[in-house]
């Protein structure tokens, strides 16, 4: 992780002053070239940490195959909708001339979520889909628009009672079973789920527990199929399972954060292209990983292995965000989509130097309020004051910090969905960040309180604990890597225990 000399500093150095954010987050650095460019016999995986340019290599390899074959369909698709708003406006920044498709399946470049894909593909079907919902969920399905409440799972479990043997009375023990072995499979009957393998699953499940465990799946199925909705995973394996008995809908897919898709995207991703050259293009990073669970990409019929490269020059952070950032992640165990460790963090480097990160503990929440405020208020009167961000650990959170701001005389505007708004400094969620960068950034109420949360909700299997808690860590680490040139961290009270080794890698500030 140290400061590294490198070709192209001085188109680096250009962009960046030039004060263009947006040319910013278009910038391919020379390094990364051969990867826009490159062409493989099958789907290829990229990996790199936060601030690689993994997503710019994306937006420049579609434009690449756009310009190479003007007829290709090509879809960059990526785990939340507002990433995908995001990849939709750099590429209309980087080529606003390029052939966009205006539907699945038609030429040129279509970006969209993941699960509106999968939506899209469900809504196309008509009819038809019902014979896929029925190889999915075991009884013919064509009520698929509405999505099934995150409740129903407890209340399964609420209505079963004391019949369900405590070890396996946990919500997130079935939603997990269900999402990570069951669709996967298209397991449709109790004798299957006898049958399954539970690959990548931590604990064992007896034959009595899982025919405890299928009875509780049975409820769930019976009770969305009698309100008329399906789960988003649902909608997904059923999209993949339409689409592998009809005509793929793309020439090129290009995936970006796909450490955070879970098994039933990766059969539809698999599903809509046919296997060949440069059919899958995949950007991913473990350390990344704030969504999804541990897998393996060959499961699902997409082979990687031997076409993995990952880039390790950061130029999008400074030497010392790089290594304050990192430091979170130490102590957790990371696996890659190949299914191998990835323990490389003292790998990366950086091309750019900065002011040291600020970690400012404070002792009451009014204290720390009129601290961000001054911080504030100072990057606001940058040109373009909507490239800094402070950030927080939830929505609620987020409403409290913009009425102290406003209190306090600085304006900020809340973001939750949609495009940031120029003129103002934005507030945020740090999931909500994701994949979005900015000059300076404030990561406010990094608390014991705030982060780790809802690690309680894995208690019945330690490894599911540990992967919880790995998703905190990255979290955290996505949050501060965002910032470009400068970062502050605060807190009330008792610092986030996945602070500990970088609040002593940097000396506090209480100016």
């Amino acid at each position: 992780m140290e400061f590294a000399t490198i070709e192209g500093v001085d188109e680096l150095r250009r962009v960046i002053e030039d004060g263009n954010f947006g040319a910013w987050r278009v910038f391919l650095h020379p390094t990364q070239r051969r990867f826009v460019n490159g062409r493989w016999n099958g789907p290829f995986c990229l990996g790199g940490g936060a601030g690689t340019g993994k997503t710019v290599v994306i937006l420049h390899r579609a434009v690449s195959l756009a310009r190479e074959n003007p007829g290709a369909r090509i879809i960059i698709t990526t785990f939340t909708k507002n990433l995908a708003h995001e990849l939709s406006a750099s590429l209309e920044s980087l080529d606003p001339a390029l052939p966009r498709a205006s539907a699945l399946g038609q030429p040129g470049v279509y970006v969209i979520g993941i699960d509106a894909l999968a939506n899209a593909v469900v809504r196309e079907a008509g009819a038809d889909v019902a014979e896929a919902a029925e190889g999915v969920l075991g009884a013919p399905r064509t009520d698929l628009s509405r999505r099934t409440s995150q409740w129903l799972w407890r209340d399964v479990l609420d209505h079963a009672g004391p019949e369900v043997p405590e070890r396996l009375a946990h919500h997130r023990l079935l939603e997990t079973e269900y999402e990570q072995v069951i669709l996967p499979q298209n397991i449709t009957t109790r004798e299957e789920y006898l049958r399954a393998r539970r690959p990548g699953r931590g604990f064992r499940l007896n034959r009595r527990d899982r025919d405890a465990v299928w009875t509780l799946v049975k409820k769930y199925r019976d009770d969305s199929r009698i309100s008329g909705t399906i789960s988003f995973p649902e909608a997904a394996a059923i999209a993949a399972q339409y689409l592998t008995r009809h005509s793929p809908l793309a020439d090129h897919v290009l995936v970006d954060e796909g450490q955070d898709l879970t098994p039933a995207h990766w059969r539809l991703i698999r599903s809509l292209v046919p296997e060949g050259p440069n059919d899958i293009f995949i950007a991913e990073d473990s350390h990344q990983r704030m969504y999804g669970h541990r897998l393996v990409l060959s499961r699902y019929g997409i082979m990687t292995r031997g076409r993995s490269r990952r880039l390790t020059l950061k130029y999008r952070t400074t030497a010392q965000i790089l290594r304050w950032s990192t430091h979170v992640l130490e102590g957790g165990f990371y696996v890659d989509l190949d299914g191998d460790d990835d323990d490389k963090l003292s790998g990366y480097r950086s091309a750019r130097r900065g002011p040291d990160v600020i970690a400012h503990p404070c002792t009451t929440i009014t204290e720390e309020f009129d601290y961000l405020a001054k911080v504030v208020g100072q990057w606001a009167k940058d040109r373009q004051s909507e490239t800094t961000a402070v950030l927080v650990r939830d929505r609620s959170q987020r409403e409290r910090v913009v009425d102290a701001l406003h209190e306090r005389g600085v304006q900020t505007r809340a973001v939750g969905h949609g495009s940031i708004p120029p003129g103002a400094p934005v507030v945020m969620t740090m999931h909500r960040a994701k994949g979005i960068e900015f000059s300076k950034v404030f990561l406010f109420g990094v608390s014991s309180r705030s982060i780790p949360m809802g690690i309680k909700d894995y208690d019945f299997d330690k490894d599911e604990g540990d992967q919880a808690l790995l998703r905190e860590r990255s979290l955290l680490y996505v949050a501060a890597s965002r910032a470009r040139d400068e970062l502050v961290v605060s807190w009330t009270d008792q610092p986030s225990p996945l602070l500990s080794a970088s609040v002593s890698s940097v000396a506090a500030s209480t100016s």
